[in-house]
């Protein structure tokens, strides 16, 4: 991989984007190139391509964002960098996204894929399965072309013939299968004993989290050299996360792959380097060089890449509240449950909520939390209640019907285009995003958010715990969220509600305890203990037996 050097500071570069998926051309009149104080002054800094879509000279783009402010359609990104990038390693035409580097696997190991969405680790993924020839932003049409432009290391690495094993990112395109597990396995020749009780179920009768370990399963079974595992985490709880992470680590021992998570407990735990990409979402994006899991996983939360010399964010801590943010006064207390759905069965045990408070919901798939917070919703109507279910149904409603308070979409990084498009035309993340934002725009004294973090990459989930903490500390509001990231819940919960149980048979919940004696009694339901880095404060599973783990678990302490 070339190394992309940033400290040098040389003459800064502008980098354009037009969509053309928004941009309707003449039907605005060309707004951009009207405004345009380079056109004005009789130079082509915005010209119009053969299609009828402008085309923006970065060399003569003066970097105003006029047109960016001035387009109604949200269609034109100007970013302004204060460095250049040494070559392009993808550019997807002008004016379109890019990206600047090649990160490659490393020989017998597993390296994670870390940073937000729409900056190019899937356009990577696809090119170093060979699915798809980077053009290094010039006409290249084939690999030996493409070999000319690589350095020594990139052309030995892609030159060598490799089986290669993807899990897709996106599961959904399986869930209309009619195609049976059975016959799946049958066509793709492969044996998975673990499934026989399922074999005649079809693809679109699973859930969520057997789909994916399904395909998880297929991927890691496969005979190949390269793996490569695209958001394994999404519909697990954290009891098969991590056991797919041992599973993973154990299937494929001696192996190259790639995993990319954002899910940052999950992502240290099972990678042993790690990739951080950086950028601008839709618009480019780059790689750092190769750093081992930990030191990579602290870089990020720093926000500050140390031999790039590159700040992309403001410093995350994992520090708790303060004793001033400790809440006293309660909102409401509430009864035991007694909990029937069909033949589920679930008891909750009396507790209260009080003013200011974040209460984390923390246990298994299937053993009773969703059913918890839909009886808080159906029981207490004297609070004034705001609810976000854990599956949010798509519709022809406009995102701007939604009423999102204007703080939460700058917030949340909601750009206007969104705002036009309906809720079934929106991306999981996308959608997750403006439904959160809308509830959370709802006058209430109590929010209750199901699994908010579901779809969301990884600066989308620290945007929204730090939304949470401020609606905690500064408005005074209840939140209970039920979540599988324990990152995210440390973050942000005062106190920790534990469910347990058989699922789908029966669970029991607990009353609401401090945050360290609830994710003390969860993490040892689950025979899992977890440390705090020095450095980052932030919580890291210990290996299983490891020094740590013995030790910890000696003394009863499975969370510092």
């Amino acid at each position: 991989m070339v190394k992309i050097s940033l400290n040098s500071r040389i003459p800064k570069k502008r980098i354009a984007v037009v969509d053309r998926d928004l941009c309707t051309r003449e039907e605005c009149g060309y707004q951009c190139i009207r405004v345009c104080p380079v056109n004005k002054s009789k130079k082509d800094c915005i010209t119009i391509d053969e299609q009828g879509y402008p085309v923006i000279s970065e060399e003569l783009c003066i970097g105003c964002g006029i047109c960016v402010v001035k387009c109604p359609f949200d269609a034109i990104r100007i970013v302004n960098l204060d460095f250049d990038f040494s070559r392009t390693v993808h550019s997807y035409g002008v004016n379109s996204f890019r990206i600047y580097s090649l990160p490659l696997p490393k020989s017998n190991s597993i390296v994670g894929f870390l940073g937000k969405n729409g900056i190019g680790k899937t356009t990577i993924i696809n090119i170093l399965a060979k699915k798809m020839i980077p053009n290094f932003d010039q006409n290249i049409s084939d690999w030996n072309m493409a070999y000319t432009k690589m350095t020594a290391e990139e052309r030995t690495f892609f030159q060598k013939d490799r089986r290669v094993s993807v899990k897709p990112q996106n599961i959904e395109q399986f869930r209309t299968s009619n195609v049976s597990v059975g016959q799946l396995l049958n066509t793709l020749g492969i044996s998975l004993s673990e499934w026989t009780h399922l074999m005649d179920r079809k693809l679109s009768e699973l859930s969520g989290g057997e789909l994916q370990k399904l395909l998880i399963d297929i991927a890691i079974s496969q005979n190949a050299e390269l793996f490569y595992i695209d958001e394994p985490t999404n519909f697990l709880d954290v009891y098969e996360r991590l056991r797919y992470a041992l599973k993973i680590r154990e299937k494929l021992e001696g192996k190259d792959v790639i995993v990319v998570d954002h899910d940052l407990a999950f992502l240290d735990y099972i990678a042993d380097y790690v990739y951080l990409f950086v950028g601008e979402e839709d618009v480019f994006g780059f790689s750092s060089e190769i750093r081992a899991v930990r030191n990579g996983i602290n870089e990020y939360m720093d926000g500050f890449l140390k031999s790039e010399n590159y700040r992309f964010r403001e410093q995350i801590r994992f520090d708790d509240y303060s004793e001033s943010d400790r809440p006293q006064h309660k909102l409401v207390d509430y009864e035991s449950m007694d909990i029937s759905v069909m033949n589920f069965r679930v008891h909750v045990e009396r507790g209260d909520i009080k003013i200011g408070e974040v209460i984390g919901i923390v246990g298994r798939n299937g053993i009773g939390k969703t059913s918890f917070v839909r009886e808080l919703v159906n029981r207490y109507n004297n609070i004034k209640l705001a609810y976000k279910p854990q599956y949010i149904q798509p519709s022809d409603l406009y995102v701007k019907e939604l009423n999102i308070n204007q703080n939460l979409i700058d917030m949340f990084g909601i750009r206007r285009s969104i705002m036009e498009r309906k809720l079934k035309e929106l991306s999981g993340g996308q959608l997750q995003k403006v439904y959160t934002a809308h509830v959370l725009s709802q006058q209430a004294d109590l929010y209750l958010l199901d699994e908010p973090t579901a779809y969301l990459d990884i600066e989308n989930r620290i945007r929204l715990s730090k939304i949470i903490r401020k609606y905690a500390t500064e408005m005074g509001k209840s939140v209970m969220i039920v979540d599988h990231d324990i990152l995210f819940l440390d973050r942000v919960a005062h106190r920790i509600i534990v469910f347990d149980g058989q699922p789908g048979i029966s669970g029991i919940g607990s009353s609401p305890m401090d945050k360290r004696e609830g994710m003390n009694r969860f993490l040892s339901i689950l025979n899992i203990s977890m440390r705090r880095d020095p450095d980052s404060n932030r919580p890291r599973i210990n290996k299983p037996n490891s020094v740590l783990d013995r030790e910890q678990k000696s003394t009863g302490r499975f969370y510092f």
